[in-house]
């Protein structure tokens, strides 16, 4: 199949507002990964079309070529970037072959990517802490209920997330293995994970050192790692509702996790809070607000 034959993606380019596509060839017959399957070609069409939803079409072509295109929207692209998931199409996006750019847009994410630049890695910092802190305070209120392994299980979760934070501030995308690269680069964090897989100390023990040192982690990285948030809520001179910050562009890939951080950043005098009256609520009711001293 001839890659530059893209008369199929410029028929529906102006529906689905295409803005470039890269693709994937199999070699030797042995498929590169689950979204190739049994496809000789794979193409990434991304579009700008504001649904958080892949399309995807199967065709042949005149010389029996199977080709699988999938159609996904730039700001998926860029959430998958961020979160790290659906790595699998990431890596196709970014090794595939650039068949179409619009004003070298393909280009600019793919750089992006590579070089994990700002704002890509602020976002991604901000993500792993709050899935850090999260964790950590589930840990904590496990072993206030004695359910020591429950306990275990989250503080673990929660040091593969400052595992991803101590990589991300070094500018290096955190992959799947991330203990090996951690590992690799001897950071800190892999005496943590040691100490909590393989000390002879019970588990109990264990959980207790390593929720201690996540301690003191929240309060050294929480200003730092949050820094996006306070881009955010510097932005503009009223003070924020919750509901716009986790609506805001730069802050939707957290989610239902942000509020709780925000509560722990106004707890430790981070960011402010104001109340404000609402004159459209019935009985006078009062909203909380948020701002940052400039």
């Amino acid at each position: 199949m001839e890659l530059t034959n893209l008369s199929f993606l410029h028929a529906h380019s102006n529906h689905r507002k295409i803005i470039g596509a890269v693709a994937s060839k199999s070699q030797n017959q042995q498929f590169n990964g689950s979204l190739l399957h049994d496809f000789e070609v794979l193409i990434i069409v991304v579009c700008s079309y504001h649904e958080q939803v892949e399309i995807i079409e199967h065709r042949i072509d005149g010389s029996n070529t199977h080709v699988q295109v999938i159609y996904v929207d730039q700001d998926m692209l860029e959430h998958c970037m961020i979160t790290g998931d659906n790595r699998m199409m990431i890596e196709h996006f970014l090794n595939g072959e650039l068949l179409w750019d619009t004003d070298e847009q393909i280009d600019k994410l793919r750089q992006q990517f590579t070089h994990f630049s700002s704002p890509l890695r602020e976002r991604r910092i901000f993500l792993e802490f709050t899935h850090f802190l999260t964790l950590y305070v589930e840990a904590k209120h496990y072993m206030k209920q004695n359910q020591v392994m429950d306990a275990y299980n989250s503080i673990f979760q929660a040091l593969q997330h400052w595992a991803r934070i101590d990589l991300s501030e070094k500018g290096i995308y955190p992959e799947s293995a991330v203990w090996e690269q951690v590992r690799t680069l001897k950071l800190d964090v892999y005496k943590l994970y040691e100490q909590l897989a393989f000390s002879v100390e019970t588990m109990e023990q264990r959980v207790e050192l390593v929720l201690l040192a996540c301690e003191f982690s929240v309060m050294s990285k929480m200003r730092e790692c949050s820094s996006i948030l306070f881009q955010v809520l510097r932005s503009r001179k009223q003070p924020w509702s919750v509901k716009e910050l986790v609506q805001h562009p730069d802050l939707s890939h957290v989610g239902n996790m942000l509020p709780m951080v925000i509560r722990k950043l106004v707890y430790r005098s981070l960011i402010n809070e104001v109340v404000s009256w609402r004159p459209e609520q019935a009985g006078g009711e009062r909203e909380i607000r948020y701002w940052l001293n400039r």
